[in-house]
């Protein structure tokens, strides 16, 4: 039997899906939001249509096909073998659900060894080894963690705003000026703003910062310490190794200029996308899954 391959790339704003067979794409198609910590049971239902779509213009069916899924919030085990179970109920020779971090880092370096850096509204770091494993360092959220993100840095241009009001009684830098005009001019409109503010709505101040940068000191110094921590994710996802370094996301233009020059000088483009990663996972699967079977049958033969 001919074996084929899906790869899925699923997260907060879009769902993409790709058909190949050992010669490339066959058909490819798209959809909305797919993550399992915003909506799970909508996030498995938009994945497994897509699983559907992709073949529907083709006539190979689901037995023949391996599945990998790169999905945001593939983190939470009991989510990723939910998402797991509904798309080996479509009847698929093999699903693997894992996060779209790995696929970007698969993607990133086409399969090869490669330290990967996604740097957006959070921030996560990865480093696929030369043994072929994959580890993965930072991306623990809002709260605690997603040092060198969009969040981060907004984080960084509030906290100094509310330093500036209480000594000056006023914003005093120009970067702080207009975040005020965000957050609210005083403690009785900026405490409701701070209650409710989440990782989207500080990342969203990170334009701002970098607008001011040129002529404002505290933008200079966010964007510095920022940039200090991205470092500190190289360093620890390099482990000592100068491997090849991708940096992805919205803020990677903008803060990789700012990194150590040595970390400048491994940076490569990324040679791949998060789709590329989950059909280059499917593939391997697959053909771990062929040698397995042929082992299996020269055993029993002899």
């Amino acid at each position: 039997m001919s074996s084929y391959f899906i790869g899925i790339d699923g997260g907060g704003t879009k769902t993409l899906a790709r058909l190949e067979d050992a010669n490339g794409p066959l058909a490819t198609a798209k959809s909305g939001a797919s993550s399992l910590t915003q909506d799970l049971d909508g996030a498995i239902k938009s994945i497994v249509d897509i699983s559907r779509q992709v073949l529907a213009s083709t006539p190979i069916t689901a037995d023949q096909t391996h599945v990998a899924c790169g999905v945001a919030g593939a983190g939470n085990p009991t989510s990723a073998a939910k998402l797991q179970q509904a798309l080996l109920a479509e009847g698929f020779r093999s699903v693997q659900v894992t996060s779209d971090a790995k696929t970007s880092l698969v993607g990133a370096g086409a399969g090869t060894p490669i330290v990967m850096v996604a740097i957006g509204t959070g921030s996560v770091a990865m480093q696929l080894g030369r043994d072929g494993k994959t580890r993965q360092f930072g991306g623990w959220g809002l709260a605690v963690g997603d040092e060198g993100s969009g969040a981060a840095i907004g984080k960084s241009v509030v906290r100094a705003l509310l330093w500036e009001l209480d000594i000056y009684g006023r914003a005093k830098s120009p970067v702080c000026e207009e975040i005020m005009s965000v957050v609210g001019q005083d403690r009785a409109q900026i405490l409701p703003w701070l209650q409710s503010a989440g990782s989207r709505e500080y990342a969203a101040l990170a334009p701002t910062v970098f607008t001011h940068l040129p002529h404002c000191a505290l933008a200079g110094e966010i964007v510095r310490k920022t940039a200090a921590e991205v470092d500190r994710l190289i360093e620890a996802a390099s482990n000592g190794d100068s491997l090849p370094l991708a940096l992805l996301g919205g803020l990677a233009d903008k803060l990789g200029p700012h990194l150590r020059p040595a970390h400048q000088a491994r940076q490569i483009p990324a040679l791949g996308t998060a789709l590329d990663g989950a059909c280059i996972l499917a593939r391997q699967h697959g053909e771990r899954s062929a040698e397995t079977t042929e082992k299996n049958s020269i055993q029993h033969d002899s």
